[in-house]
């Protein structure tokens, strides 16, 4: 899902600092954050989460992940500044 909200040649995880990753997916009504639908281990109906929380969950190594999950639960700050 996240795959299909970027740009094919744009990479979210390793991608070059100087090109912004954009989201063409679903963004919340409230501040236009890129959301998905997610169904969590143990639940059976699907909730909103955040792209960015989700990309630092996959992909994070244990450190920086135990650093930023003791941050409130909104979206990350990108560094394109979004």
């Amino acid at each position: 899902e996240v795959a299909k909200g970027i740009d094919r040649n744009a990479d979210p995880v390793v991608g070059n600092a100087d090109n912004c990753v954009y989201w063409f997916g679903d963004v919340n009504a409230e501040d236009l954050q890129p959301v998905i639908k997610i169904i969590r281990p143990g639940e059976t109906e699907e909730s909103v989460t955040y792209v960015t929380r989700l990309l630092v969950l996959i992909f994070a190594t244990d450190e920086p992940f135990n650093q930023l999950m003791t941050l409130p639960q909104d979206p990350f700050k990108m560094s394109c500044g979004d």
